[in-house]
């Protein structure tokens, strides 16, 4: 056994401060590995927002940040920025549809998505030594998926092993998010990787209806940050804060019809009409479907359900904090981080019974599941959160109980450890 220190080289479309449960993910295994011993180098882009990953970002940094080298790279702007984003996307699931296996062309048109500059030498540079020779190279999120490829690339070529967290995002089945995550080039270099580290249980049950081999799938579950110790001084835990005042419920996460954000809306409408004093905070970003639904809102509803933008995790945790309940709709989350951050308060969630997240919440014991797009249900869960004190409390303690038992970084590091180990036979 050699007695260098295992690297890493994590390859993720962003990173933080882009503020998406993934980037999160990755950023917290990072440094978990690294406070385990390992070496970690991460090879990602330099989007700061969402929307940098089709206009286009120049900016290039080499640093350490948190016992991690982080290597950012410049991404090349989509011509017609989303909207051609969003047609090169519905291009390649209609090639992916076509009879045999497009995998060669569909691999060529994932480099731009997104478009990250010098990926793919970078990579062939840290495999040629730059910063101590690789051991193993993990890549995340199969839907932004050039550094997917790159690293399969990568792998290949030098003989490293491949292992993917592919945060995927099966939908309800045959529907447009499962397509997106199903393409033939996808699941050919899921197949092929040495071993697929999955969030829950559901990820890979569903990975098993594509006829993957269970002995390479490690269900390695997530965590979540500490809280802030000074959110109680952010100005949104004040009672009398503008927006954060009366009762409210929370929705965090982008604001789209796939994240279920336009269905929580309309819940919150639906109970106001039946005489329900309750507000809806959503934290995050908003898709242009979601800017045009609220602009068709009422004064009254849109003064009910208030945008609140990207907050830090002080302010985040401050408005969590006084809520009445999470709601997390989406048919599009493989994990649902927030759920985790929630019930660090005490939080009761209401959640879709859709994608990974069914994995994480047992409904009627520490959270509430409703089926995707189902607008009564959503209003129907949350009266009873609100009407029912008790119950909501008991909602709550459950998930901040499981998610001490269940949701430790330091456990799923070990885990991931362990597996790395067992390819390389390196520590």
């Amino acid at each position: 056994m050699n007695d260098h220190k295992l690297h890493v080289v994590l390859v993720t479309p962003a990173y933080p401060p882009l503020p998406g449960g993934g980037e999160r993910y990755a950023a917290a295994l990072a440094r978990g590995l690294a406070r385990g011993g390992a070496r970690v180098t991460v090879v990602t882009s330099s989007a700061a927002t969402e929307a940098d990953l089709w206009q286009g970002v120049a900016s290039r940094s080499d640093a350490v940040e948190d016992g991690v080298r982080v290597i950012r790279l410049p991404i090349r702007p989509m011509p017609g920025g989303r909207d051609g984003l969003l047609a090169w996307r519905k291009g390649m699931v209609l090639l992916s549809a076509l009879p045999g296996d497009q995998s060669g062309v569909l691999a060529r048109m994932a480099r731009r998505v997104p478009s990250i500059e010098g990926l793919e030498t970078t990579l062939a540079e840290l495999g040629d030594g730059d910063g101590g020779e690789v051991d193993i190279v993990h890549a995340f999120n199969v839907s932004w998926e050039h550094g997917l490829v790159a690293a399969h690339e990568f792998s290949r070529r030098s003989g490293k092993p491949l292992v993917m967290t592919p945060f995927l995002h099966l939908g309800e089945g045959g529907d447009r998010v499962a397509r997106n995550s199903t393409m033939d080039h996808q699941l050919r270099i899921m197949r092929q990787a040495d071993c697929l580290m999955v969030l829950t249980r559901v990820e890979a049950d569903g990975l098993g209806r594509y006829m993957f081999q269970p002995e390479r799938i490690a269900v390695i579950g997530g965590g979540v940050d500490p809280v802030p110790e000074d959110f109680t001084a952010s100005p949104y835990f004040a009672a009398d804060h503008h927006e954060a005042r009366g009762d409210f419920g929370v929705y965090i996460g982008r604001q789209s019809f796939d994240k279920g954000a336009l269905h929580a809306a309309d819940a919150i409408r639906v109970l106001r009409r039946r005489g329900r004093d309750i507000a809806l905070l959503l934290i995050g970003s908003s898709a242009p479907e979601f800017e045009r639904f609220r602009r068709r809102l009422s004064p009254e509803d849109r003064a009910a359900v208030r945008t609140l933008g990207v907050l830090s995790d002080r302010d985040k945790h401050a408005v969590l904090s006084r809520a009445k309940f999470l709601m997390l709709p989406s048919r599009s989350d493989s994990f649902g981080i927030v759920i985790l951050e929630a019930w660090s308060h005490a939080v009761p969630v209401i959640a879709a019974r859709a994608g990974g997240i069914p994995g994480v919440v047992d409904d009627g014991a520490n959270g509430l599941l409703v089926p995707f797009a189902d607008v009564e249900g959503l209003a129907m869960a949350a009266e009873r959160v609100i009407t029912a004190p008790l119950f909501a409390e008991r909602l709550g303690k459950q998930g901040q109980a499981k998610l001490k038992t269940d949701y430790n970084w330091d456990v799923v590091v070990g885990r991931v450890l362990s597996h790395y180990r067992s390819m390389t036979g390196k520590e």
